[in-house]
């Protein structure tokens, strides 16, 4: 039943109330919100990490242009499998906002973890999204589906 609330919040929207702080990398054209509540962590070339309250927030790009909507969600449901989930929900092949690709979600010591593997189908540049807080945060689920479909190419 919790998967499905979350694919319907992630298909359908969610009308939040959060303040947002809006970023955009240059560097790998994309943008995306935080709540106002984060902080950045990392900012250079080969992650960006933000840290709010009860969440922390990672993205880390990577190139190879020869990765397909497949092999995306490949690559996610292997990097899940690392991580020796306590509990892990299959994955979903999703498209957002220019974007093609993979999530995946689990829980690991108590916190729950959202991946997202990204592709842009026209560019040689991809993205693993990572978002965790505590398991039974509800106002957290919310919040990282939020950032989940905040992601957008520019």
């Amino acid at each position: 039943m919790y998967k499905i609330l979350v694919v319907i919040f992630f298909l359908i929207g969610v009308n939040s109330s959060y303040a947002q702080q809006y970023y955009t990398w240059d560097e790998y054209g994309i943008s995306f919100s935080l709540a106002d509540d984060f902080k950045e962590v990392v900012n250079n070339i080969e992650e960006f990490s933000a840290v709010g309250d009860g969440m922390e927030m990672s993205i880390i790009p990577f190139a190879d242009e020869t990765v397909s909507t497949d092999d995306i969600t490949v690559y996610t449901m292997a990097v899940a499998a690392s991580l020796n989930l306590d509990k892990f929900d299959d994955i979903n092949t999703i498209q957002l906002n220019g974007f093609e690709g993979g999530y995946a979600e689990g829980v690991i010591q108590g916190e729950k973890i959202f991946l997202m593997g990204l592709i842009d189908p026209k560019s040689d540049v991809n993205f693993f999204v990572i978002i965790t807080f505590l398991d039974n945060d509800q106002n957290a689920i919310e919040e990282a589906i939020e950032i989940c479909r905040s992601f957008q190419k520019i």
